[in-house]
């Protein structure tokens, strides 16, 4: 039998110990000691399951936060049985755990939690992305005397929208549980989340600063992002969008169109 052969069934066994155990090929693996075969694959199916559970608990903690241990472990099982593990790296591991979160009986009514999990998970992206080099801001400024123009943004950057505060209960992750209780959750929430200098930032934004930003994002230039908000956005508040962007460093180019 082929090597890769020999390392799937090993993968399905460790997956499934239950549904593969009385399959005659699994007596091809001799376990060590005095385990059984079933034995010795409960074992690595255990140990698959804390450290990916484990794995989930540093991503979404204040969803660990909320839901408090038991739950959140009975979670987290449910989960990486219909997910397994596709990737040898353990930090990509969660992406469609909010959407679990938001389908599953136990916690869908926690209305909050879903986008707690979506919010986290940004949070993770922008972690492990690249420390940016953006745009000088003396070069940011001689651009922006163009007629029009389309800006690019640094890679760990991004935008979060929500009806509820998750930032304000993220905050409170390292509190005793059940505090979130008493947080004022119900009202939303605009971010913008980046990273500078090695250092991540969460800064709170308006609506109209959060759709410019999206139009912008999504390659609209500036004249078209601004055109929809003429009424709302004054030369003065135009003006302090961009210092902001400059501030934060999140531009990483500006193509005069």
């Amino acid at each position: 039998m082929k090597l890769n052969e020999v390392q799937s069934m090993f993968k399905k066994s460790v997956l499934a110990v239950e549904a593969e155990a009385e399959h005659t090929w699994m007596q091809q693996f001799k376990p060590a000691g005095q385990l059984s075969l079933k034995e010795a694959f409960e074992v690595y199916h255990n140990g698959y399951l804390v450290r990916l559970t484990e794995a989930l608990g540093e991503t979404f903690e204040a969803v660990h936060w909320v839901l408090g241990d038991h739950l959140f472990q009975d979670v987290c099982h449910r989960y990486i049985e219909s997910q397994p593990s596709v990737s040898y790296n353990l930090s990509d591991y969660g992406f469609s755990f909010p959407d679990f979160l938001k389908a599953d009986a136990s916690t869908r009514g926690i209305l909050f939690l879903y986008d707690l999990a979506r919010f986290e998970w940004l949070f993770k992206e922008i972690y492990h992305a690249p420390t940016p080099d953006p745009l000088p801001v003396e070069r940011i400024q001689e651009l922006l005397h163009s007629e029009d123009f389309k800006v690019s943004f640094i890679e760990a950057m991004n935008l979060f929208e929500s009806p509820y505060a998750v930032y304000d209960i993220w905050n409170n992750r390292k509190e005793a549980s059940y505090q979130f209780e008493d947080i004022n959750w119900e009202h939303p929430e605009n971010l913008l989340i980046y990273k500078k200098e090695a250092k991540i930032f969460v800064r709170r934004i308006d609506a109209v600063e959060l759709h410019v930003l999206e139009e912008l994002q999504d390659g609209t230039p500036v004249t078209a992002a601004l055109a929809d908000y003429s009424s709302l956005l004054t030369p003065d508040k135009i003006a302090q969008l961009f210092q902001m962007m400059m501030k934060a460093g999140i531009i990483d180019d500006i193509a005069v169109v």
